[in-house]
């Protein structure tokens, strides 16, 4: 038995009942009225009993798919995540809110291309400064926004542990080009990439550098650009 297993079973976080099928979407908790999220598949089963993570799966066009949801931060996603490597993952996508930099506006779509890490944990898992996305998925959820005539782009993002605490580095990653920042999203495009996973990122811009917010956030109401996601993995 391998010491991650052994690990596994001894810090059983998630409370597995029974096995993910196909894509992943993550998203952290507070970001979703988990109830919405529900709404959006069809033969809704809970795959664990985790008081601290949430994990469902359901149908959407007969394409079955799970989402995890997490807490906020790199280390509670990650957490999970390696809990899930012996699952095979098929594919990985992050959703969720995030901050605009460089002229994005509220209620935008955001496709991320690449992430600058800028948290330890997305740093240390990759071992570069940059991570970026399965050009295929990402490609393909960028075609589904369109065809959904979702307002969105396709750009850069940075992650850090906590912006106000890391100003300063999210403030010379936008003068290098990153279009938004959230803190997951170079965590999620680093474990697909050290372990062989096809990983997207798509977020929606929850505030702006003008101080301005979406007023019913959290949670996150609009949901087209999560449906369009699910469109594109379910082809």
């Amino acid at each position: 038995m391998t010491g991650l297993t052994q690990k596994s079973k001894r810090f059983n976080l998630l409370r597995l009942k029974s096995q993910p099928n196909g894509p992943i979407i993550t998203f952290v908790k507070c970001d979703f009225s988990e109830k919405d999220l529900v709404k959006l598949v069809r033969n809704t089963r809970y795959l664990s009993d985790s008081n601290e993570y949430s994990f469902f799966s359901g149908t959407y066009k007969g394409k079955t798919l799970s989402f995890l949801g997490t807490g906020s931060g790199p280390a509670s996603l990650l957490s999970a995540l390696f809990e899930l490597i012996p699952t095979k993952i098929e594919s990985l996508i992050r959703i969720g809110a995030c901050g605009g930099l460089n002229g994005s506006q509220i209620h935008q779509a955001v496709n991320v291309r690449r992430a600058a890490c800028l948290d330890l944990v997305s740093s240390t898992l990759a071992r570069a400064k940059k991570v970026s996305a399965n050009a295929n998925l990402a490609n393909r959820i960028s075609e589904a926004l369109r065809s959904d005539r979702i307002k969105n782009a396709f750009e850069d993002a940075v992650s850090v542990e906590a912006m106000y605490l890391f100003e300063k580095n999210v403030n010379r990653a936008e003068a290098q080009g990153a279009y938004c920042w959230d803190l997951e999203t170079a965590t999620t495009l680093a474990f697909g990439q050290k372990f062989g996973i096809r990983t997207a990122s798509v977020l929606y811009v929850v505030s702006d550098r003008a101080g301005n917010t979406i007023r019913s956030y959290p949670p996150i109401r609009k949901l087209r650009f999560v449906s369009a996601v699910l469109k594109a993995v379910s082809i």
